[in-house]
């Protein structure tokens, strides 16, 4: 069983904290990741034991870097979703992940988005 789109959508926005969903952003890899694929992202690698969707949240997105987010992963078959707490960004030029904006909180200007 693969989840829509919009389930998994769904899904990420009812697990963002009140602190993310009054000043963050929420991305989400816009395909289902691969059972054992490796992310690898700036120092933090996550193994993805099932297949699953990943998303970023980003915290603090009008600061510099070096600030608290996190990584989600949401089990296409459970909607499970394991949280990782992190430091850093994803975006990085050659990842092969493509990013798409899908919560932006109402405080966040848009030249404060990663595209």
């Amino acid at each position: 069983m693969t989840m829509s789109l919009n389930r998994v959508v769904e899904r990420l926005l009812a697990e963002l904290t009140l602190e993310e969903q009054a000043g963050g952003v929420a991305y989400l890899i816009t395909s289902p990741i691969p059972a054992g694929t490796r992310l690898e992202f700036p120092r933090l690698e996550i193994e993805v034991p099932e297949v699953a969707w990943a998303a970023f949240i980003d915290r603090r997105p009008q600061s510099d870097w070096g600030h608290g987010c996190r990584y989600l992963l949401i089990d296409d078959e459970t909607c499970e979703v394991r949280s990782f707490e992190a430091q850093f960004p994803p975006f990085r030029q050659g990842s092969p992940w493509q990013w798409r904006v899908v919560f932006k909180a109402p405080t966040v200007p848009d030249a404060a988005v990663s595209s």
